[in-house]
């Protein structure tokens, strides 16, 4: 049955996901596209995967490219607040009257597939949206982002013109294997033959696709290195090297070592594109799209005056080790407060005892969510002597914002599904 709202289409995709889950492979993807009519082809693509900053190098990317009037598509995983987020051509999220028109004439092909029994995963469908979305407005180049993994990825159906891993760190061990190593290959699967490979991840199994493929591999600290790193504010400059070539003095909106890394993964995604893709993107447009971009719910300032509030989705432990080097280097000196809610199949514990390092207080709260763990299971976790649980995340928000004073950062962090709930309670009140 034709789908006509959205909450039609979301209930659609919520049980979907339920029914399927998470079911891996590419052959359900080629079929779904080939009902299409491949509109994925004759696309120039930039593929990124990694365990954390993929969305951040992305909205970088994306930021340079419209700055020097390319049209750009995106498309990103988890949203924060609209499932139409994760579409976008430049400034522009896609609407819902277009996002429902698109998932009909996908779901004609999804129903197809239902009979014989090889239907198509929630995520499928919408990364098969995405394809026939960008094509249809004519997208100069698209930057996609895995959803999970990379080799075994609905989006790495795709022949890029680039390729991106940001970073390796320990995360969905149950799926992708439980070791750094395991990781790494499944992500450099998006490695394509003779396609050029940034990585901010010296894994040794990232050379060795990139070998197997020979796609000429540029590497952070290797080919291209950041140096004169200095924060000030809410603002932070780097300089940029790579060979002979040296860009001073950038300036970044978003706070951390690790968003400069981003950075410059971006930053040489734009020189090699200038090489060849036959594009001339001029330093200007770099400086000014690193200078505006922001992405929300990651070291994201809510609150720029004293208390300062910070929102960042740190769903494991290497996003939690990096929350705490960025509060240190930013935020010298303050006292750190945080709220804290996470999925219960995520390493919590690990996230949880880095935070006891660091935190004066905390706060453990929970959200309606089927993974969400109780925020009880998690102050057992906690050796921090101030700590406490509130079950109501608004009340836990609205408690430490009335008790903070001058000299603390409150950081609500964990969970993006948390985070997606808490950003537009706060900018209702900022």
């Amino acid at each position: 049955m034709k789908k006509e709202t959205m909450a039609e289409i979301n209930e659609y995709m919520q049980n979907r996901q339920l029914q399927l889950g998470m079911d891996f492979g590419l052959t359900r993807m080629e079929t779904l596209l080939t009902c299409l009519d491949n509109p994925h082809h004759h696309m120039k693509f930039i593929h990124i995967a990694g365990t954390n900053g993929k969305g951040s190098t992305l909205n970088y990317l994306k930021e340079i490219l419209q700055a020097e009037g390319i049209r750009t598509g995106a498309f990103t995983s988890p949203y924060l607040e609209s499932v139409n987020e994760q579409l976008a051509v430049n400034q522009s999220i896609i609407s819902d009257r277009e996002f429902i028109s698109l998932f009909n004439q996908v779901h004609k092909a999804v129903k197809v597939m239902d009979r014989s029994g090889n239907g198509p995963t929630h995520f499928e469908i919408l990364t098969a949206m995405a394809f026939l979305y960008f094509k249809q407005k004519e997208a100069d180049i698209v930057l996609l982002e895995t959803g999970l993994g990379g080799r075994l990825d609905s989006t790495n159906v795709v022949t890029p013109v680039l390729s991106i891993i940001t970073s390796i760190s320990l995360e969905h061990t149950d799926i992708l294997g439980h070791s750094i190593d395991a990781i790494a290959r499944e992500k450099a699967g998006i490695i394509k033959r003779g396609v050029p490979v940034i990585s901010g991840a010296a894994e040794q199994a990232i050379q060795d696709k990139a070998a197997a493929e020979n796609a000429k591999l540029y590497q952070l600290n290797k080919d291209f290195f950041i140096e004169n790193l200095s924060s000030e504010g809410s603002m932070q400059k780097f300089s940029y090297r790579s060979g002979t070539y040296k860009l001073d003095e950038i300036e970044l909106s978003m706070l951390g070592k690790h968003q400069a890394e981003n950075a410059s993964l971006a930053v040489t995604a734009i020189l090699l594109i200038n090489e060849r893709q036959e594009y001339s993107i001029h330093e200007e447009s770099i400086r000014h799209g690193l200078r505006h971009a922001v992405w929300g719910a990651r070291l994201e300032l809510v609150s720029k005056q004293q208390p300062f509030i910070l929102l960042d989705g740190a769903h494991n432990p290497a996003g939690i080790s990096a929350l705490i080097e960025t509060l240190q280097h930013s935020f010298p000196g303050k006292t750190y407060r945080f709220i804290f809610a996470a999925l219960k199949d995520k390493n919590y514990q690990e996230m949880i005892s880095t935070l006891d390092q660091k935190a004066h207080s905390i706060i453990f709260t929970e959200f309606p969510h089927e993974r969400a763990a109780a925020a009880e299971l998690l102050y057992e976790c906690s050796k921090t002597e101030n700590i406490r649980v509130t079950k109501d995340w608004q009340k836990a928000i609205d408690d430490s914002l009335g008790n903070a004073t001058d000299n603390e950062v409150l950081i609500i962090t964990g969970s993006l599904y948390f985070l997606s709930l808490v950003r537009p309670y706060l900018n209702k009140k900022y």
